[in-house]
């Protein structure tokens, strides 16, 4: 595992944008009834979810975001060295998505771009990236971007992953700060199981033929048969991996470096469904009332859904009193980052629609 202590940067506030487009996972075709339905949602509590139409990207949802977290806390672009975005669904093959936003921002030209392919533990992960990099003193304000519209590739007649999955942007803002408390990390990665949720065609590795790709087009469309799926999310594999790992990691970061688990004020989790949530949670002993559950309305939106948990649970919270945070990402690698921040006054709008 990999233990990281940040020193004199300060989050200073958070906000989110999802599609205004909602799929109701009570409506969905393949339940044989409404009852059927129910079920779903209970055990993963999610009733719907927002999914983007095909003309907004990852970079529209960050964008919006971003742009109305810069207006309220009242920076000037020019004063913003770094912009990091994190995404698995970026708008081309050949461009980062941090170059389309800096654009679009209009950004001064010495403004450092840095992207990051990751899945859901992404926002940990890169925030720990991007701390550090502030923290050296150079780079005095930084925005970190996660979004990802994964209802675009995704199988719509997978019944195991449809109704989880939900489109959404969120930008973070960092400033460097002299009386900041320190941002505690804790990194990892077991990639000997990562296969388990791992797309296997379309890369380098396995480049698409005229087959696969017609394969991948129908799966996307939902009218490829699921026994001709080849890659699939293997629930139980992950299942396994997040309440037996994620609790560990935690529990390591807190003895690491001494952190008082009983006085963290958020148990902010990648919101993957209630279930595996709920396990962790009880796993860590941690009180219902101080575990993000955010999923009724936005769904899994895998890297993001750490700050829309956080925007959506504890905004007023957060943007008037000093908070106490634990959050833990986890999946995609299989790989996870926890992480424990302190806050006070952040700027925290309301979620966005587009």
């Amino acid at each position: 595992m990999a233990f990281l202590k940040v020193d004199k940067v300060a989050i200073r506030g958070l906000s989110g944008c999802v599609p205004s487009q909602v799929e109701e996972n009570s409506t969905l075709p393949f339940y044989a009834s409404r009852e059927e339905a129910e079920q779903v949602i209970a055990a993963t509590g999610i009733e719907r979810r927002h999914v983007s139409p095909k003309d907004i990207t990852s970079s529209d949802l960050c964008l919006r975001a971003a742009e109305r977290l810069i207006e309220e806390l009242g920076w000037e672009k020019d004063s913003i060295d770094l912009l990091a975005f994190c995404t698995q669904t970026p708008d081309y093959l050949n461009h980062p998505n941090s170059f389309v936003v800096h654009e679009k921002l209009g950004l001064k030209e010495s403004t450092m771009c840095l992207d990051f392919y990751h899945g859901c533990p992404g926002w940990v992960t890169s925030l720990s990236s991007v701390a550090s990099l502030v923290g050296g003193g150079k780079i005095r304000r930084a925005l970190l971007l996660d979004g990802d519209t994964v209802s675009k590739v995704q199988n719509r007649s997978n019944r195991e992953e449809r109704p989880l999955f939900g489109d959404a942007g969120t930008a973070t803002a960092l400033e460097y700060d002299d009386t900041a408390a320190p941002i505690y990390f804790n990194i990892g990665t077991k990639s000997e199981d990562g296969v388990a949720i791992a797309a296997e065609d379309g890369g380098y590795r396995n480049p698409f033929t005229i087959e696969t790709l017609m394969k991948r087009l129908r799966a996307i469309e939902g009218t490829l048969p699921m026994e001709e799926v080849t890659s699939r999310m293997d629930s139980m594999d992950v299942f396994s991996f997040a309440i037996t790992k994620v609790p560990k990691a935690v529990k390591k970061l807190c003895a690491e470096y001494g952190i008082d688990m009983d006085c963290a004020d958020n148990l902010a989790l990648h919101q993957a469904n209630k279930l595996i949530i709920d396990n962790i949670a009880k796993r860590l002993k941690m009180p219902a009332e101080k575990v993000l559950v955010g999923l009724r309305n936005y769904g899994n939106t895998t890297s993001a859904s750490i700050p829309m948990a956080l925007l959506s649970e504890r905004r007023e919270k957060l943007g008037t009193t000093r908070q106490k945070t634990i959050a833990c990402g986890f999946g995609t690698g299989l790989a996870w980052g926890a992480a424990y921040f302190e806050t006070e006054n952040i700027v925290c709008p309301n979620i966005i629609e587009i």
